[in-house]
């Protein structure tokens, strides 16, 4: 019995080992880029553009409601006031759409922080705006 011990030793300190890391392997480091949230369309935005003839146009955004049903205007100051048909809200992105007597008006809006720049189409015509939210 003794013989068949000193045989099994002497089996095992003669195989082959693989050699035992010192430390495990590091993990990868995950990195999560935070996304801003969603944009809140409810509020107040002024805004200034022109038209296409260059005439000047300050005015004021004004929304209010709950996702799927956000109501509010549009004022132009001397230009109109448009009732709000529809908003949407796509991560800082915005998209209104308000009714003009000369057809639908669609305003894109595009917000850094409580800044915001875009643009406004009605019909043929286009221009440029920018604006921000009111405290």
């Amino acid at each position: 019995m003794r013989a068949i011990v000193l045989l099994l030793l002497a089996a095992c300190a003669s195989s082959p080992r693989e050699s035992v890391p010192e430390a495990p392997p590091p993990i990868p480091e995950t990195r999560v880029t935070p996304t801003p949230a969603a944009v809140n369309p409810v509020g107040e935005f002024e805004f200034s553009s022109a038209l296409p003839d260059g005439t000047p146009i300050k005015g004021a955004i004004t929304i209010s409601g709950a996702p799927g049903a956000y109501t509010g205007s549009i004022n132009a100051g001397e230009h109109g006031v448009f009732p709000i048909r529809s908003v949407a809200v796509t991560g800082q992105a915005m998209v209104i759409n308000a009714d003009h007597p000369d057809g639908p008006l669609e305003v894109r809006l595009t917000f850094v922080a409580n800044d915001f720049n875009g643009s406004w189409r009605l019909g043929d015509q286009t221009g440029e705006m920018v604006g921000k939210r009111r405290p």
